[in-house]
């Protein structure tokens, strides 16, 4: 753990006051920099949007690289989070009696996808420090979409399993991927707001591909001789493929090693001193005793233990199709489609958490929120009033709520360790990866599919990850403060 508290460039002449901050606006006055208060027309504007207090160029050039970066970010995970959901929607819609699935071969679909995914993290960051994430990202997506689409000719359920892995492995590049890239190019102030939109595109996936099966089920079931839920894989990987194409010229790397050709030399420099600004420092040379370093502080534990709660809290509302289908109230297009009102409040209570979050200049206590809403529906499905289906109804939907907290997970890490590219890259990469070592293995235990859809232990789980969520948010907070992280 690092005890000395070094300040940002930005933060030297300021009050230690983050609403200060927030207030007031540097002033350059011949090389003497101190703050003015900003006029309340401006604060209201940066309310809103980040970029309308700022002058013109640089309000263009943020405008700029939103389109660009939030585009290829938003789209091509759109796609991959789609993939994830499909398994789903296919095991409901057929796959399970086409392949005769049964016992726990559900959750193994997922097991042996994180497998992948786990083994695949910490090579793809540090490969990102070798290969540019231009070239690096699309490829993975590329091969990814072919993987995905040989789904749909699966005659067992053995292929599935090893399909599912590759998936993963070459999956593992995306989330942690694009987070350290957005890091790259968004100061404190936009990048909650950017990793929530991100995040939502997985919801705004989910809900697409309930719409999407219902749509496949009642009008391409059996053409061709294939089934609706084989249509849903080839649909998913003819889709990436053009995605990864773009993101080939999409993607601009870093400020300081960026070849994009749509941005201007001097927008380059912008971007270059906007990072300076804020203090986080360029890519430089990764070492094993970068690792040494990273692993001798404290941010890589406490962070790697929240992230794991969050990702193991969120698993359960993978389940509600299976509840809906367990109360033979629904067809097969409803039980496909209900879940989608989920996704829905995931992407509205996202959004209030990246404008709340960027607001206040704090991530903690609106994670604590998040996990508290979530919390709540958790305790209501442990109660498990099975005959109050308005009750039931509600404790699953308020368990979609806390997803939005894990982009703010990751914009905390970003900021945490500006100090270090080489330590941002390392530690979201291990953070993601116990992430999902533990979720390979733990839902095979809290929810073992020839219960479902009354687990017998898995709700209780679920709320206590939540918990453990906010009560990490607290701790998080004070060591933070207390052993602020430096180079």
């Amino acid at each position: 753990m690092s005890s000395i508290d070094q300040k940002s460039p930005l933060d030297a002449t300021a009050p230690d006051s983050s609403s200060s901050q927030r207030i007031s606006e540097i002033i350059d006055d011949g090389g003497n920099q101190h703050y003015e208060k900003r006029p309340l027309s401006k604060r209201i504007l940066a309310l809103v949007w980040d970029s309308l207090d700022k002058s013109p160029k640089e309000r263009a050039f943020i405008a700029k690289i939103d389109w660009w970066i939030l585009s290829y970010c938003c789209i091509g995970y759109f796609v991959k989070y789609l993939d994830q959901t499909n398994m789903t929607n296919a095991y409901v819609s057929g796959m399970k009696e086409d392949l005769s699935l049964s016992g726990n071969d559900y959750n193994f679909l997922t097991t042996y996808w994180n497998i992948g995914y786990i083994l695949g993290q910490v090579p793809s960051q540090i490969i990102l420090t070798k290969i540019r994430p231009s070239i690096w990202l699309p490829t993975m997506e590329l091969l990814w979409g072919f993987l995905v689409m040989a789904m749909a000719g699966a005659k067992n359920v053995q292929t599935i399993f090893v399909l599912r892995f590759f998936i993963g492995l070459l999956e593992a590049s995306a989330y942690p991927g694009i987070m350290t890239l957005l890091g790259n190019w968004y100061t404190p102030e936009e990048l909650g707001k950017r990793s929530s939109i991100f995040q939502a595109s997985s919801s705004a996936a989910q809900m697409f591909s309930g719409y999407l099966q219902a749509g496949l089920y009642s009008g391409m079931d059996g053409k061709s001789g294939l089934a609706a839920w084989r249509w849903l894989f080839i649909f998913d990987g003819i889709i990436g493929v053009p995605i990864a194409v773009y993101g080939y010229w999409a993607i601009p790397d870093s400020p300081t090693t960026s070849r994009s050709h749509w941005l201007k030399p001097e927008e380059k420099e912008m971007a270059i001193e906007r990072m300076d600004r804020v203090g986080r420092a360029p890519a430089g040379k990764l070492t094993f005793r970068t690792f040494l370093n990273v692993f001798s502080r404290w941010p890589v534990y406490l962070f790697s233990v929240a992230f794991i709660s969050h990702v193991l809290g969120i698993r359960i509302y993978s389940y509600f199709n299976l509840w809906l289908k367990s109360t033979h109230r629904y067809s097969t297009e409803e039980v496909n489609v209900i879940p989608t009102a989920g996704y829905g409040l995931q992407i509205v209570f996202t959004m209030m958490y990246a404008w709340t979050s960027d607001a206040i200049r704090k991530r903690w206590p609106v994670i604590a929120v998040a996990c508290s809403v979530a919390l709540i529906g958790c305790i209501i499905l442990s109660v498990w009033p099975s005959q109050n289906t308005d009750a039931m109804m509600a404790g699953w939907l308020l368990t979609f709520a806390e997803t939005g907290a894990g982009a703010l997970w990751m914009t905390w890490i970003n900021e945490t360790c500006s100090y270090s590219a080489e330590h941002r890259i390392i530690t979201i990469a291990v953070v993601e990866m116990m992430a999902y070592v533990f979720n390979a293995w733990v839902p095979l235990l809290a929810y073992d599919t020839s219960q479902a859809p009354h687990f017998t232990v898995g709700y209780q789980l679920a709320a206590m990850f939540f918990a453990i969520g906010i009560v990490l948010s607290v701790i998080i907070k004070f060591v933070e403060k207390r052993w602020k992280q430096t180079a």
